[in-house]
């Protein structure tokens, strides 16, 4: 038996090489027996030994092994989150459709008011702030620079005047800072570190309170002519009333809540139809212990698919939501009214609230 190997394709031919005829001796008989002889061992063995089927199911081992590490590989990362943004309560701001941004000039909300004519008024009102192309590294560091200059000096203020000073619009907030603070403690805010919320986008920049407690609270910084100001409404967590104002008087007007919501089956009372409602159970942002509110949405609405698509996408367990709450007229109980409007996803609702007003 031969092997044979090509200098240019390499490839290896084996041949076995017989005698036309046997050789013979002087009696005219053969000088070795025509029968083939029996190999000792088993044949299979003998194959498996061969070093090409050998050199063969190396590589084939080693190609399964790297196949199934890559796959544990991926499996470890996936489960790890390596590759997901975990949004953190107070974290999220809206993303997506139109509205007017802080800073835009007359003739520009025009224009964006009637390019948006045609969308439904049930569709989520969401901000789409962007870094503009002329922005450098330098500058979006000294956005952030002042923008914390500003903040820190708010949470150092002692009194009213002096955090009216840091707030955007302090004559719309006045009087809600001064109820606010009459039930909550006034005073320097004592927190562990803030921390950049996201990249500077166009109109605000969001950052993260640590306080000691290891609880966070969000931040967002409004670019206005006199530089950066706080957003009061949307850090003091605050609604147009107060959520147990909310629950006593039953207001059969719509009111807009900052909540934390998540999906439930609380299907009672007057809201007893639960194949064609959708169940979400709201508590009050600035105070997660308190009694909670369920409110109900038409399956099927565009409301209920926007309020499904960031219930489950929120990436956390409680989602944070900017909606609109109304009591029906036969309701009796303090803990079921009608989600009416999501304003936004988040509580950050400058320039939302406006276009919502406007529809």
């Amino acid at each position: 038996m031969l092997q044979v190997a090509g200098r240019q394709s390499r490839i290896k031919h084996k041949a076995l090489l017989v005698s036309s005829m046997p050789p013979t001796d002087t009696m005219g008989k053969p000088e070795f027996d025509i029968l083939p002889n029996q190999l000792p061992g088993d044949a299979f063995e003998r194959m498996c030994s061969d070093p090409e089927i050998t050199r063969a199911k190396q590589h084939f081992i080693m190609a399964v092994g790297s196949v199934l590490g890559l796959v544990l590989l991926a499996t470890i990362i996936h489960l790890s989150g390596f590759w997901r943004i975990h949004p953190t309560i107070g974290d999220r701001v809206a993303t997506a459709a139109p509205t007017q941004a802080v800073g835009v000039a007359p003739q520009e909300t025009s224009k964006a008011q009637s390019s948006t004519a045609g969308v439904n008024p049930n569709a989520v009102k969401k901000l789409n702030f962007r870094l503009s192309n002329s922005t450098t590294d330098t500058d979006a560091a000294s956005i952030f620079a002042e923008s914390q200059k500003v903040l820190v000096s708010f949470l150092a203020a002692e009194t009213i005047p002096e955090k009216l000073s840091h707030v955007n619009n302090p004559s719309a907030v006045e009087s809600q800072m001064k109820a606010f603070y009459q039930k909550n403690a006034l005073g320097a805010v004592v927190y562990e570190r803030i921390e950049a919320g996201g990249l500077p986008r166009e109109g605000y920049l969001e950052f993260r309170i640590v306080m000691k407690n290891s609880s966070s609270k969000f931040a967002a910084m409004v670019s206005t002519p006199s530089g950066p100001k706080l957003d009061w409404p949307s850090f003091a967590l605050t609604g147009e009333i107060e959520w147990a104002q909310m629950r006593e008087q039953r207001p059969q007007l719509p009111v807009l809540m900052r909540v934390l919501a998540k999906t439930s089956t609380h299907f009672e009372g007057h809201f007893k139809q639960t194949d064609g409602l959708r169940c979400v159970q709201l508590l009050p942002a600035s105070d997660p212990a308190a009694p909670p509110v369920y409110g109900y949405v038409p399956k099927g609405s565009d409301l209920d698919k926007n309020l499904d698509y960031w219930l489950k996408s929120s990436g956390v367990e409680m989602s944070p939501l900017t909606v609109k709450i109304c009591y029906s007229p036969e309701s009796s109980t303090p803990d079921q009214a009608w989600i009416t409007d999501l304003v936004v996803a988040g509580w950050f609702t400058l320039g939302v609230e406006n276009a919502a007003g406007s529809e």
